[in-house]
């Protein structure tokens, strides 16, 4: 009787285990700030501390205003294991924002962002910005 009593215990954790991880992902946030064209860009990177998409979201805001924004927004979210390129240019008061995701590479994403930031009317400059990150692992929902 106890051997089955193991054994449905082990199976009972295991499906609650596999319940979580079919919605568990990586977490990226980006926010900018359109007037001055600051922004800032966080990540759960799968290394203590975690951060759940609250917390993502929090960080990269408040990035952003530690560079100077001073109204930044919400310009990008995601829950996706992925490399990122972020890539930003232009003039006071008219800034263009761009993001590329790529599940294969970093050139790949870089490539997808040059080509949204292209899209969107930006032009490739001295004083364009980047940032390319890689979430590599699966990511919280909350802290534990």
């Amino acid at each position: 009787m106890t051997r089955y009593s193991c054994l449905y215990f082990a199976l009972t954790i295991s499906f609650i285990m596999l319940l979580q991880l079919t919605d568990i992902k990586a977490q990226s946030a980006v926010y900018v700030c359109k007037e001055t064209g600051q922004w800032g860009v966080a990540w759960d990177d799968g290394n203590a501390p975690r951060m759940s998409m609250e917390e993502t979201k929090k960080e990269a805001s408040k990035r952003c205003y530690d560079r100077g924004g001073k109204d930044c927004q919400l310009f990008f979210s995601d829950a996706t294991k992925s490399w990122y390129t972020f890539f930003t240019g232009g003039d006071k008061g008219k800034y263009v924002f761009a993001i590329g995701k790529s599940l294969v590479s970093e050139k790949e994403s870089m490539k997808k962002a040059m080509d949204d930031y292209l899209q969107k009317g930006g032009i490739i400059q001295p004083g364009c910005q980047t940032s390319n990150w890689y979430a590599p692992k699966d990511a919280i929902k909350g802290k534990n």
